[in-house]
């Protein structure tokens, strides 16, 4: 029997390959500035961190083609701006959107109580069948946490959201949340929830 990890690729496809079934799967990633949306996205795109990297402007994009038991899935990852001036115009990249990560600073309080704003946007422009994440980013700073695991837990459990917390720093997490993601992703499009084209 093959384990879980086996079920996955993590190398990108390359070109004269082919699956029996393909996806492109779009995640908008959302939160407060300086949580480490952009962190996360380049840790799992390009598997590096940017130490110096400041906040995004708008909307940046990264991808990453990856298998789960033979399916060719291309995560299309687009990264928002935090700031609230910018908010008109991230409006847009929620449409079509089958995942939906909202992402806090462990270390910062405001950055968590922000969440149900960020998700009260997410259920009013994201697709209704949208698969909600919270993530809590910055696990690597463990003496300097304001919010406990079990904070983030319960208002995921409340609201319906897979939840985990990782580090973009070290890397701790960020495979495994987007492994689950297209777990998820693969289970409700082969029990007929919703298909990939119609969101």
């Amino acid at each position: 029997m093959s384990s879980y990890n086996d079920k996955f690729e993590k190398e990108s496809i390359p070109p004269n390959t082919t699956s029996q079934k393909a996806y492109s799967v779009k995640f908008i990633a959302v939160g407060d500035s300086y949580v480490g949306k952009s962190c996360i996205t380049t840790r799992f795109v390009k598997d590096k961190f940017e130490e110096d990297r400041i906040a995004a402007i708008g909307v940046e994009f990264g991808s990453r083609q990856i298998i789960y038991n033979n399916t060719n899935y291309l995560v299309q990852i687009w990264d928002t701006a935090g700031l609230e001036n910018f908010k008109s115009i991230i409006r847009g990249y929620y449409k079509e959107s089958a995942v939906a990560i909202l992402v806090y600073d462990i270390t910062n309080v405001e950055s968590f109580n922000n969440i149900k704003n960020w998700l009260e946007g997410c259920k009013y422009l994201a697709p209704s069948k949208a698969l909600l994440v919270l993530i809590g980013n910055k696990i690597d700073i463990e003496e300097e946490r304001k919010i406990t695991k079990e904070m983030g837990e319960d208002f995921a459990n409340e609201n319906n959201m897979l939840f985990f917390e990782t580090s973009a720093r070290s890397g701790i997490g960020i495979e495994y949340v987007f492994q689950k993601c297209i777990e998820n992703i693969d289970k409700r499009i082969n029990e007929g929830f919703y298909d990939l084209n119609d969101m």
